[in-house]
């Protein structure tokens, strides 16, 4: 995944460029126009979506993902992919899970890290970011590959190149609360979240990056634009049984050796009809990257100086009920029905076999209850 430009909105549609730091010195750091290396990091792996209903809660806990399979990616430089110089912390791998239940799709990031936290400084926090590939020539490299620069790309211009991104920055979000979707912010008809910046964007490439529901020149891009995302995180230093509010920032102790954990939830189809949110299908492969931004050496990261857990699209493939990795759960709830009919077939055959047992036995005797 390429660098990313955050954008923002507020109330009332007021969205403010956070990485317009200098477009020259982004050009010449996302290599523009240059052609893709050749991907030799983990091609060939494939993450599956299991079909497994009713076991999934968003809240950055990862006991109930404990039976779910894991795919696991070498963190590179975005811009290099470099297997020499991956991602320096602990194994440099990041773990990916994903599941669904015919209506949501799940997933589980987790990646090493000493626990830093810095509120409000957004370059200051470890930042993840999924994206997801929408039209039909959206490519990895460079976010799409629109050919277009940023006072020339559109949607007519850059049709076909669409690619759907989630991006968490964790600087104002506790850890185990929930972000992402809330009414406040999609009243204003935009993928932005005010509160906790677990936004819902899309691009056609760097440079063209805007919240859902959102344009060049911050003009409306669409109608009906929502953040449909929800999200959580957490480190597996903190301490949160209890739950924790803002005065308890910055969480955790710093330094301390664990995990980062992220969770998130989406439902499978959007009301989106602009072209700016993935659509998955049951059944169907949809290409998928996922980065991260962290400050090594607790130095602020810059946009393009993140991690990336693939040189090209990691196949998604959504598994139905039938599918070969759902057979398990499939098995137990077949053998609850065969239990379910078995027990009231003999409940059936008692009733009948006590009907006629007092049909032929007519000096059967009753003893009346007298009333209270």
């Amino acid at each position: 995944m390429t660098c990313l430009r955050r954008t923002w909105c507020g109330r009332g549609l007021l969205v403010v460029g956070f990485a317009f730091l200098n477009l020259a010195f982004l050009s010449v750091a996302h290599n523009d126009g240059a052609p893709a290396e050749p991907c030799k990091n983990d091609a060939g792996m494939t993450i599956e979506a299991e079909f497994r209903p009713g076991i999934i809660t968003v809240d950055a806990y990862a006991k109930d993902w404990a039976n779910i399979r894991g795919y696991q990616f070498l963190l590179t430089q975005a811009i290099t992919a470099d297997l020499k110089s991956p991602y320096p912390q602990d194994s440099g791998r990041m773990q990916i899970k994903a599941v669904h239940d015919g209506r949501e799709i799940f997933f589980l990031v987790e990646v090493p890290g000493d626990y830093v936290y810095e509120d409000g400084q957004i370059m200051g926090c470890p930042a993840v970011a999924l994206m997801f590939g929408i039209g039909d020539d959206a490519t990895y490299h460079n976010m799409g590959g629109c050919q277009e620069k940023s006072d020339t790309c559109s949607s007519s211009s850059c049709a076909g190149h669409e690619v759907d991104i989630m991006q968490f920055t964790i600087s104002t979000a506790i850890p185990g609360r929930l972000y992402g979707a809330n009414l406040l912010d999609n009243l204003n008809g935009t993928g932005h979240d005010s509160t906790g910046h677990l936004d819902d964007m899309y691009a056609w490439n760097p440079h063209c990056r805007f919240v859902d529901g959102l344009g060049p020149n911050d003009v409306k891009e669409g109608a009906g634009a929502q953040n449909e995302w929800r999200g959580a995180w957490t480190h597996t230093s903190i301490s949160n049984e209890y739950g924790m509010v803002q005065g308890d920032s910055p969480y955790g102790k710093a330094g301390t050796k664990g995990f980062y954990i992220f969770e998130f939830a989406r439902p499978l189809r959007t009301g989106d009809r602009s072209q700016q949110d993935k659509q998955f299908t049951i059944g169907g492969i949809h290409g998928m990257a996922a980065a991260l931004w962290y400050p090594v050496g607790n130095v602020p990261w810059s946009p393009h100086e993140h991690y990336s857990a693939n040189c090209d699209w990691i196949p998604l493939k959504i598994l139905s009920a039938a599918g070969p990795s759902s057979h398990t759960f499939t098995k137990v709830v077949d053998t609850l029905s065969i239990l379910a009919v078995v027990l009231a077939l003999a409940a059936l055959g008692t009733t009948f076999a006590v009907g006629w047992w007092l049909k032929t036995n007519p000096h059967a005797t009753f003893t009346s209850i007298n009333p209270l």
